[in-house]
């Protein structure tokens, strides 16, 4: 990978390098570095580097795994051989064991529920002239229900009868059967492959 240098600025703590770079075509680049180096001994110096940083913006979105036995540039090349591809991402999710819940029962009074036709009377327009009709509409009730009973007196002996309310029993919270410790493994980031997009200058 030939590398030109063009021009260069002189800064207060550093020097900016302008130069060409004969590398998937020819293209410009700047880059900052020490105030001290000559420009053409460093980037020769570093061309791996600056092959890195070019393949970084050429694969913005790029997930390369740092190889133990490769530098930076050849983990990245072995990335691109294997097919730009950014591995699955997955994670674990523990839902926590639950203990069964017992239902909550309540009492109330039971209800009978009946229906009557009701009949009313009304005077609505018809034609330009008011009419009386008659409207029959189904009305529903709900009615506490109750039942004869016995009554006695203190000395246990019957008296007659009396009315009592009828009762029924009701589910307040429902039952909640017991959850055993549930581990999935789900996918956070499904494989995909990195697009190669167009490479530009930090400068344009």
């Amino acid at each position: 990978m030939a590398i030109t240098i063009n021009s260069k600025r002189e800064n207060d703590t550093d020097q900016t390098v302008f130069f060409s770079i004969d590398f998937d075509g020819t293209k410009t680049w700047h880059g900052d570095i020490p105030k001290d180096a000559d420009p053409q001994e460093w980037f020769d110096a570093n061309e791996d580097l600056i092959k890195t940083q070019i393949l970084r913006k050429q694969y913005p979105s790029a997930d390369v795994p740092q190889l133990e036995d490769k530098t930076a540039l050849e983990s990245f090349e072995a990335w691109i051989a294997a097919g730009c591809k950014n591995a699955e991402q997955t994670k674990t999710i523990t839902t926590p064991a639950q203990p069964a819940v017992d239902a909550v029962m309540g009492e109330r009074q039971k209800t009978v529920e009946s229906s009557e036709e009701v009949t009313t009377t009304e005077i609505v327009e018809v034609d330009g002239k008011m009419v009386q009709k008659s409207v029959t509409n189904t009305v529903v009730t709900n009615t506490p229900e109750t039942k004869e009973v016995p009554l006695f007196d203190e000395a246990g002996e019957e008296v007659g009868t009396t009315t009592v309310p009828v009762m029924e029993s009701y589910t307040i919270t429902p039952a909640v059967e017991s959850v055993a410790e549930k581990t999935e493994t789900v996918v956070t980031r499904a494989e995909s492959v990195v697009e190669k997009v167009a490479w530009k200058d930090t400068a344009e």
